[in-house]
């Protein structure tokens, strides 16, 4: 008999199982700055920032779908680069393969770019421990909508309530409830918000680490 509930284990990537805050919010700076927006300091950044990522530069003026265009070429076009900075937090290849010897599926779910999202995964040996991913590409919406958490269960044949869903902004708690999984938020400090913001939209639990997450899903 299973010492738990859970069958599936769904995971935001940015902030949650890399650490790329520094990097996400130097693109954002320069993609603005490169529209003549005046550059704002990392913690602006971390008030402003909102997903999906159109309503955050609709707070720039830049919302219409031609100008949108645009800015999604020039983001990408930077972040490239300045990804090679990225990591993975010390924690997560422990976590990944510690759900996987329990048996529980895990999966990806971001508004990160499919192809960016893959060479990472690759990147840090984490694609054999991932079932499945959904990036920016996989679903009708991006977060906060439950699209891509739905998306996530579908491609690993799993009801919400045989699910946890982890992440690090509110907008994965208001996906996470909107599809019916339990959400898991990871305050860490430095995180993308604070953790009053996050509790603003009523997760399941707060965890402060890895360990905790994975304490929290052999609870259940």
């Amino acid at each position: 008999m299973k010492a738990h509930t859970i069958d599936a284990a769904l995971f935001d990537w940015s902030g949650t199982l890399v650490d790329d805050l520094d990097v996400v919010w130097r693109t954002n700076d320069q993609t603005l700055m490169s529209f003549g927006v005046p550059h704002q300091d990392i913690e602006t950044f971390r008030e402003r920032f909102i997903l999906p990522w159109q309503s955050f530069y609709a707070l720039y003026g830049l919302g219409d779908a031609r100008t949108l265009e645009e800015v999604d070429a020039r983001f990408w076009k930077i972040y490239r680069p300045l990804s090679e900075e990225i990591r993975p937090f010390p924690e997560t290849f422990p976590l990944l393969a510690k759900l996987k010897s329990m048996g529980i599926k895990t999966a990806v779910v971001t508004q990160t770019k499919r192809g960016p999202l893959l060479e990472q995964m690759e990147r840090f040996g984490l694609v054999e421990l991932v079932d499945a991913t959904v990036g920016a590409e996989d679903a009708e919406e991006l977060k906060p909508s439950p699209k891509p958490v739905l998306a996530a269960l579908r491609k690993l044949h799993v009801e919400p309530e045989e699910a946890v869903f982890t992440g690090d902004m509110v907008e994965d708690v208001l996906a996470g409830n909107s599809a019916g999984v339990r959400v898991i938020s990871i305050v860490r400090k430095g995180s993308y918000q604070t953790e009053e913001r996050v509790k603003s939209g009523n997760p399941y639990r707060i965890a402060r680490s890895m360990r905790e997450v994975t304490d929290i899903i052999k609870g259940i």
